[in-house]
């Protein structure tokens, strides 16, 4: 597997007049799992479809080196009327179909050069099947099968009809297919919907086992806890990163609110102390004699 790497510096994305995003910098290295949190509507959702190429920022840069391929699971399937279970499968191996078809059409212009031409030929070739051999592309079919077993919809017919199944079947359809297209980088909104504590269980495992990056958006403490070795935490346009994965990121909120507890303790015992000065003041001021009223002197 190829080595990724993930940067976002001083990205802005709005939505008409609403700052979504607002200058946003962070970095996810290879092979770190790191769980999406934040309210509903912190812009979660818009900084994975960011990612995924899906969406453009409209300020800064981001960088997105994943030669192993990406892979993006949205809330939603979106596939036209009449799409059948192998539509949706194909779908999520787009990446590994595109370079199925590539190889074919290598396959074909091999047989007309010669000499130097072919030696290119057969290199851009082996660079193909390398390149699809290194993603386990002539399993992924299988890889489909066993993941819809893992996550609960085992002997799904690839003729069926989507419209068939409930909204859950086909949220896990399409986690199947992502999955199994074994991309480098892993981005999934919300994985967890929708699945039993024997489903969860086995994408936890398969997770934990990706030799890849995974950037999860979740509200699934547990999940987060079983997962993640980062926390991005997304809220008021910020995202800010921290480390040692779920537990880190409850102990680094944690000395944040008691940092903040003193500086509000604090605050209170200097309101205090001006408020005491401010009324010893008032006092001595009241203790000084008035001056004689001017009418004494006949000005009145």
């Amino acid at each position: 597997m190829h080595t990724g790497q993930l940067t976002l510096q001083n990205v802005t994305r709005r939505y008409d007049d609403r700052v979504v995003l607002d200058d946003v910098t962070f970095t996810v290295a290879p092979g770190e799992r790191a769980g999406v949190i934040g309210d509903n509507g912190a812009g979660k959702s818009t900084l994975l479809r960011l990612i995924a190429g899906l969406d453009r920022p409209d300020n800064g840069e981001l960088t997105v080196v994943a030669p192993g391929g990406t892979g993006y699971l949205a809330q939603a399937l979106a596939l036209p009327t009449g799409a059948t279970v192998q539509d949706a499968v194909d779908a999520a191996l787009a990446g590994l179909r595109e370079l199925e078809a590539r190889m074919r059409r290598a396959e074909v212009g091999l047989a007309g050069p010669a000499g130097a031409e072919l030696t290119a030929a057969l290199d851009a070739y082996a660079l193909l099947v390398a390149r699809y051999e290194a993603r386990a592309g002539y399993e992924a079919d299988a890889r489909v099968d066993i993941a819809l077993h893992g996550l609960g919809l085992p002997g799904l017919d690839r003729d069926r009809p989507l419209s068939t199944l409930s909204g859950g079947e086909r949220s896990r359809l399409a986690l199947a297919g992502t999955l199994a297209s074994r991309p480098e980088l892993l981005l999934l909104d919300e994985p967890t919907n929708d699945l039993d504590d024997r489903a969860v269980d086995w994408l936890e495992n398969h997770l934990r086992a990706h030799r890849g990056t995974v950037l999860a958006v979740t509200h699934d403490r547990v999940f987060l806890e079983r997962v993640t070795t980062t926390i991005l935490e997304v809220g008021e346009g910020r995202v800010t990163r921290y480390g040692d994965g779920y537990e880190g990121y409850l102990g680094a909120k944690a000395a944040d609110r008691r940092r903040r507890l003193r500086e509000y303790a604090d605050w209170r015992a200097e309101l205090a102390r001006n408020r005491e000065l401010a009324a010893s003041n008032v006092a001595r001021l009241d203790a000084i004699p008035r001056k004689v009223p001017l009418t004494v002197f006949g000005h009145g």
